[in-house]
């Protein structure tokens, strides 16, 4: 079998509806849709754990949550159980990542000969608070997970995921010039995760008069599910919000990190 290369694209909190692709008429990614145009969309795939380190360690390992042990968002992947990138390592096969991992830390053994520029679990441990359930923690005090401000911008994130980007086109251009030696090659962007800050000339794609009204929202007496509930009580994302438009914004500003996503790609 002739030797081919593979390139993996990992987005950030990037709800799979929002793509011309999924078939929605608002939000611009036309890059991705021309990537689904001449390749295979799988529409019936399920991410193993809403949640970011589960999911990310099960993708890893290809094992589900319960396999992995990775319950939450303070137990970042530290590279067991084995993964993909431990079989290509053994069969010799160049298999680096450049971007967002949130595992444990670069110095672990996670499956990638080098970790170019990686984002990790914070302390090396993430988000402890998060996993007290027993009693479930309700109304959290501190910033909002939304970002101290919404709107158009930039953000460390934005900034990062540009400056990813332009290492993956360097890296794939010194990569072409050596066509006999096959590669894996993962990069991991942030967008359209959170802070709700998007550059401006993707901001401005999404007039917010021009912005769907919410559906499912208990404020037309549709009632939630009670763990949906018990978290809208904890992150209070709702109650976070100055005003009415700035909660447009922050759709706006969600809608621009994809199509910024999407540019990116």
């Amino acid at each position: 079998m002739k030797p081919s290369n593979v390139l993996v694209l990992m987005s950030d909190e990037h709800d799979p509806r929002h793509m011309g692709c999924s078939g929605s008429a608002l939000v611009k990614t036309p890059n991705l849709d021309a990537l689904a145009n001449r390749g295979s969309r799988f529409v019936s795939a399920y991410t193993p754990s809403p949640i970011c380190m589960p999911a990310r360690a099960a993708f890893a390992t290809g094992q589900r949550v319960h396999k992995t042990r990775h319950w939450d968002n303070a137990a970042p992947y530290a590279g067991q159980p084995l993964g993909w990138g431990h079989v290509l390592q053994a069969h010799g096969i160049r298999v680096e990542s450049i971007g967002k991992l949130h595992y444990r830390s670069e110095d672990d053994q996670a499956g990638f000969d080098v970790e170019h520029m990686p984002m990790h679990a914070s302390g090396g441990h993430g988000m402890v608070w998060a996993s007290i359930r027993d009693p479930y923690i309700t109304h959290r005090n501190g910033e909002r997970m939304l970002g101290e401000s919404i709107g158009p911008g930039e953000s460390p994130y934005t900034q990062y995921d540009a400056s990813v980007t332009a290492r993956a086109v360097t890296w794939l251009l010194n990569a072409g010039k050596k066509r006999e030696e096959p590669f894996v090659l993962y990069v991991g962007l942030v967008a359209p995760h959170f802070p709700l800050i998007a550059p401006q000339n993707f901001y401005d794609l999404y007039p917010l008069d021009n912005l769907p009204a919410p559906k499912l929202h208990p404020s037309t007496g549709y009632l939630r599910h009670p763990w949906v509930e018990a978290y809208a009580d904890f992150a209070r994302n709702e109650d976070s919000f100055h005003d009415p438009e700035e909660r447009l914004r922050a759709f706006a500003a969600y809608f621009g990190l994809c199509s910024y996503m999407d540019h990116n790609v």
